[in-house]
């Protein structure tokens, strides 16, 4: 009985499991197949590991208007880190800033992007961009840095500046 139990379970979820996969890998050639006639990826073929840099941004509607926010994570990520990290660098900071300006034209050119932005039923989605293959997919938005806690403990050198004063 136990054994049924935990077969019908397992089976159950992989069923549903499968079905989740198969419905995100489905939207993402959706997003892929509006956004590519849009997007410029072609032309980025000449740099070197291109594949390796994958822009993320989250894009979501605006209220009450059909355009579409587009926000470069990997930047604004970048800008928040620098303010408690000032010497922090992003790998390829340029090319990042380029890639971000050919997603975000390509994004409010797409026609039909703000329906499927609302089909999907989150406020903001979270996309990456491969410039390499010309695919496009829904990711989590990770959440923006934080400072280190260690930063603030005794012995980082911000206890000894006050001390000192």
């Amino acid at each position: 009985m136990f054994l049924k139990v935990v077969s019908t379970t397992l089976l159950i979820f992989l069923i549903a499991s499968k079905t989740v996969v198969s419905q995100t890998t489905a939207i993402n050639a959706e997003i892929s197949s509006l956004v590519r006639p849009n997007w410029e990826f072609e032309s980025f073929w000449a740099i070197p590991r291109i594949g390796d840099t994958k822009p993320r941004v989250a894009i979501s509607l605006l209220a009450g208007k059909k355009t579409i926010n587009v926000r470069c994570l990997d930047l604004e990520y970048l800008e928040i880190k620098k303010t408690f990290k000032p010497k922090a660098k992003l790998e390829r900071e340029f090319l990042h800033k380029i890639m971000c300006k050919s997603i975000n034209r390509a994004l409010q050119n797409t026609v039909g992007l703000g329906q499927l932005v609302t089909r999907i039923g989150m406020e903001e989605v979270g996309l990456r961009f491969d410039f390499l293959n010309g695919w496009i997919q829904i990711i989590k938005i990770p959440e923006p840095p934080q400072p280190v806690k260690e930063m603030h403990d005794k012995g980082s050198g911000l206890d000894l500046h006050q001390q000192n004063t």
